[in-house]
C-alpha cells in the first residue's frame, strides 16, 4: 500500500536511504520533511507495516521534482518503484501538477527503464552531478499536461 510518510516510518525510511544511496540524508532531514509544507514523501508499506520503499519529493508552483525513489534490497524487483511512481503521479494530478523531474546516474539502468516505461523523456544531462562515486546525471521528466495547458509563472 502506498501512504504519505508519518513520524513512524521515519526511521525505516532512513534506513532504506542508508542501504541505497552513497551520500545518504540524515534521520533528522527526513524528520523535517514532516513539517514542510513543500516535501512530499511517499511509503511503500507491506501488510505488516514494514516500509519496502519510498519516494520522496519537493512541489511547488505545479513543478514535482524528485529528489530520492528507493526500494530496500529485500522487496526490489517486485513493483514496488512503479507502485510508488503511480501513487506520486496521482497525488501530483490531484493538485493539478503540470511535470515530474528527477536526476538518474547515467549507469543506473535499471532505474532509467523504470522511468521510461513510465513515461519519463530524457530532456538534458547534468555533467559530474553525482559524487562518491563522481558520474554525470541524465535530467529526465513526464510531463503531466500538454504544453498549451501548461501554465506561467
Amino acid at each position: 500500500m502506498i501512504v504519505p510518510m508519518e513520524q513512524r516510518h521515519v526511521q525505516q525510511v532512513h534506513q532504506i536511504e542508508v542501504e541505497c544511496f552513497s551520500d545518504p540524508w540524515s534521520l533528522k532531514a527526513f524528520e523535517e520533511e514532516l513539517k514542510n509544507p513543500q516535501a512530499i514523501t511517499l511509503v511503500a508499506e507491506s501488510s505488516d507495516k514494514a516500509v519496502m520503499g519510498f519516494v520522496n519529493v519537493r512541489y511547488l508552483f505545479g513543478e514535482c521534482f524528485i529528489n530520492n525513489v528507493a526500494v530496500s534490497a529485500p522487496y526490489r524487483n517486485q513493483g514496488i518503484a512503479s507502485q510508488l511512481l503511480q501513487g506520486l503521479e496521482q497525488e501530483i494530478i490531484s493538485q493539478e501538477g503540470e511535470l515530474i523531474t528527477l536526476e538518474v546516474r547515467k549507469s543506473n539502468l535499471p532505474a532509467i527503464r523504470c522511468y521510461q516505461k513510465h513515461g519519463y523523456q530524457l530532456v538534458g544531462e547534468r555533467k559530474n552531478f553525482y559524487e562518491n562515486p563522481q558520474e554525470n546525471a541524465l535530467l529526465m521528466t513526464k510531463f503531466l499536461t500538454a504544453p498549451k495547458e501548461r501554465r506561467t509563472i
